[in-house]
């Protein structure tokens, strides 16, 4: 007698395979059999997902903006509710350029981001250039690292903002463990700056990455840890040219319609008598006139000390 049990399965690339359960009988009588379906492990835990494929999990993502890197990240996105750490050689090589697109989605729909310990100070008029308000941009800062890492997580823990990114250069495993339980409860996109030397540290962290400049606005993606195979060489996306990236989104404001002028009849009658060439001549006599018995409104611009008109004119220029 062979009996099959339902709780062994042959996992496959096949999402559900059918398990045949029945018993074998000797003699002539077919063994009665039974199909039954398995869910794929999604579906049965979040947590669950095959090695030789990305979790697609029914967790929330953000999409990056790129499709090159979309498809290479499990769910799509840039997780919710968990960190993903990014390892770069130095700041300034990009990484700002690659959360870009996912940044104005959130500010876009009216979220809030924090800026927590940046290594320079934020430009305001790139941040509206990438059509972020100001009154959408909080920036943190602390003299020591353990202010930088409560403000961090008082920051996490309010929800209060769509996009958090922090910028650490020294954290122990157990801050980094506090920071992901508490990004776990919300739906927040938390991202975590370190130097490349912390990828000999291990890492609560959902998703890590490593940043590497690859020249001509080229970023090089290194994927050190996803939910997911494992991917030994690098994605060498393209990023939009820091110049041309701000200008193509800016807002242009509205032109206003511009009114005709319209001049009422008596001034019109005005100018006409003033510009007829009687009154031309009138003015010149009258202006001599004038000149001859007052002062110079130059000796009034330049105080009492300047010289009067005819000792101007007896001064040699040297």
């Amino acid at each position: 007698m062979l009996a099959l049990s339902s709780s062994f399965f042959l996992a496959e690339d096949a999402v559900e395979l059918p398990v045949l359960v029945g018993h074998a009988v000797c003699g002539s009588r077919l063994p009665i059999r039974k199909a039954r379906t398995v869910p794929a492990p999604e579906t049965l835990h979040p947590a669950l997902w095959r090695a030789g494929s990305l979790a697609r999990g029914s967790g929330r993502v953000l999409a990056t903006g790129y499709d090159a890197l979309n498809v290479e990240l499990p769910g799509d996105g840039w997780p919710l509710g968990g960190l993903t750490e990014l390892l770069c050689p130095q700041p300034g090589i990009g990484e700002c350029r690659l959360l870009r697109p996912a940044l104005s989605t959130l500010c876009r729909g009216a979220g809030r981001i924090a800026l927590v310990g940046p290594p320079y100070l934020p430009n305001a008029v790139r941040l509206v250039g990438w059509d972020f308000s100001p009154e959408q941009i909080v920036w943190v800062r602390a003299d020591k690292p353990a202010d930088l890492l409560w403000a961090a997580e008082q920051i996490v823990r309010s929800q209060a903002f769509g996009g958090v990114l922090i910028w650490l250069n020294q954290a122990r495993p157990g801050a980094l463990r506090r920071l992901q339980v508490l990004a776990q409860a919300g739906e927040s996109a938390i991202w975590v700056f370190r130097p490349a030397q912390a990828l000999r540290e291990s890492s609560p962290a959902v998703l890590r990455l490593g940043l590497e400049p690859a020249g001509n606005d080229v970023l090089s993606i290194l994927f050190h840890k996803r939910r997911g195979p494992l991917r030994e060489s690098p994605l060498l996306l393209p990023l939009a040219d820091p110049l041309r990236a701000g200008r193509a989104s800016v807002r242009s404001l509205p032109v206003q319609p511009v009114e005709p002028f319209t001049m009422d009849p008596a001034t019109a009658e005005l100018l006409a008598a003033l510009s007829s060439s009687s009154s031309s001549v009138a003015f010149d006599a009258l202006s001599d006139a004038i000149d001859q018995d007052t002062f110079d409104h130059a000796v009034l611009d330049r105080g009492a000390s300047a010289p009067s008109p005819a000792r101007r004119a007896s001064t040699p220029v040297v």
